[in-house]
């Protein structure tokens, strides 16, 4: 039996989106990336080869620091615990960090799902009310320092805290020549992108600059914000351990093939929804979406409203699809294959991210609770029209969402004033003037075909306010 003892930041979304300029989430981003990867953890750990060593199985996630301990006494497994989060802190004095310890005869049956031997929170410092200036950025913590930031000709100063200045150093650009300035998930896009299709890409630096370039005609202010995560992962990983106490799969990578979907997954997504002819002046390809964290079995993403429905339905399918090929290819095939869920918020692009990324995370929690993340499901809000707190609309599945997609795509045709008709007589349930009302434009049939077995109608007239058909 070995010791697998976990430090990670918990809460990521929430901690990159606490600031309100997208520079700030970059450098945070790559703060996470810099502080956790395998290269840096190797040199923290010179020294304490005798008592830990980095767990290559565990494979690499943003955020998550993965042991395992040599050390059989408890004071020096506090000692390496301590190093650890000290070196996280420093790197990223802003996020919250949990470590727990684990214990099985390899890191898959560690983390079978079992309860942990221990876990130990590591909570931000939380600032009284400062004396001094609060952060520009954050709002959180006394500012201790200033930068300059804005384009040349809108050029500000600005007082930042210890961590956001460290997000403004470590900040960079998405459109950099420097390979070292871009930053670390989305390099990583932009380096798939290139090998799967042979041409180079860039992301927008600006939210502005992203909904200008990809919104569509009458509304090119909002975006969704969408979060995904894995579904019975822990329930996956028991039944590799099942089958390699077989003898079958000694050799599957759990954590590679895991990650490698989302990115295959991610990719699959970004193609569905992206303009062939979207180029820079350079005659680069401008790709449809900001990438804020991309690792693991977790993706946080934003890009155009419009965009936001096929790249959601397009990510889960892939996600599944591309497990169950690795799967099937490693002589697995007969493991249920898991599924990825989503979490998508609509809102202005001005709106704090922090609100979207939190409610995304919140309705992602929903979806599998209702469905107990034994399949896919998707749960979204519109802040503009719904509010910033959860509705319990209930989530949908994509089998739902694609049998539907003709009949929104139709119901997407209507007016406004016409759609908002129907979303308040099926609010009031008032059947027989929404029979009326229907007949009066010519759509019995359509909008009788929303109802609770398929998509309630006042949801569906809520989901194509940000739709767009694709073929």
């Amino acid at each position: 039996m070995s010791d697998y003892l976990d430090v990670a930041v918990v809460r990521i979304q929430s901690w990159l989106s606490r600031v309100p300029d997208l520079a700030g989430r970059r450098g945070a981003s790559a703060m996470i990336r810099r502080a956790t990867e395998s290269e840096t953890i190797d040199s923290l750990l010179t020294g304490w080869e005798d008592h830990a060593e980095r767990c290559a199985e565990a494979g690499h996630v943003d955020g998550v620091v993965p042991l395992r301990l040599r050390a059989e006494d408890e004071e020096t497994r506090h000692r390496v615990e301590r190093l650890v989060v000290g070196h996280l802190r420093e790197w990223l004095p802003g996020a919250s960090l949990r470590s727990t310890l684990r214990r099985g005869e390899d890191w898959l049956a560690a983390h079978d799902g079992a309860p942990a031997c221990w876990e130990r929170d590591w909570p931000a410092a939380v600032s009284e009310w400062p004396l001094g200036k609060q952060c520009d950025w954050c709002q959180t913590w006394p500012a201790n320092g200033h930068r300059w930031t804005g384009a040349k000709e809108k050029r500000k100063q600005e007082a930042l805290c210890p961590d956001c200045l460290l997000r403004y150093d470590n900040a960079g650009s998405p459109s950099s020549d420097k390979a070292e300035r871009t930053p670390g998930t989305e390099r990583d896009l932009l380096d798939l992108w290139d090998k799967q299709h042979n041409t180079a890409a860039r992301i927008p630096d600006k939210f502005p600059e992203l909904v200008e370039k990809f919104g569509e005609r009458g509304d090119n202010t909002h975006l969704a914000t969408v979060y995904a995560d894995g579904d019975a992962i822990s329930q996956f990983g028991k039944e590799l351990h099942k089958q390699r106490s077989r003898g079958r799969g000694g050799e599957f990578d759990m954590a590679k093939a895991i990650d490698d979907a989302t990115w295959c997954a991610l990719l699959r997504g970004i193609e569905a929804v992206a303009n062939p002819d979207a180029e820079s002046d350079s005659g680069i390809k401008t790709l449809p979406l900001v990438a804020h964290l991309v690792g693991g079995d977790d993706v946080l993403v934003s890009l155009p409203a419009h965009r936001a429905w096929r790249f959601a339905l397009e990510m889960q399918r892939k996600f599944n699809e591309s497990l169950r090929k690795t799967l099937k290819d490693a002589g697995l095939g007969t493991i249920k294959v898991p599924t990825q869920s989503v979490g998508m918020v609509f809102h202005h692009h001005s709106s704090p991210l922090a609100t979207a990324s939190d409610l995304a995370e919140e309705l992602l929690q929903e979806t599998k609770r209702d469905y107990r993340s034994s399949r896919a499901s998707l749960g979204w809000q519109d802040i503009t029209n719904d509010g910033p707190h959860p509705v319990g609309r209930g989530g949908i599945t994509p089998e739902t969402l694609e049998h539907c997609w003709g009949d929104l795509t139709e119901l997407s045709k209507l007016g406004g004033s016409a759609l908002a008709n129907l979303a308040k007589l099926a609010r009031t349930n008032d059947q027989q003037r929404l029979h009326q009302q229907a007949k009066r434009l010519g759509r019995e049939e359509l909008v009788a075909r929303f109802d609770s077995d398929s998509i309630p109608l006042e949801d569906a007239v809520g989901m194509v306010r940000w739709w767009k058909e694709w073929s």
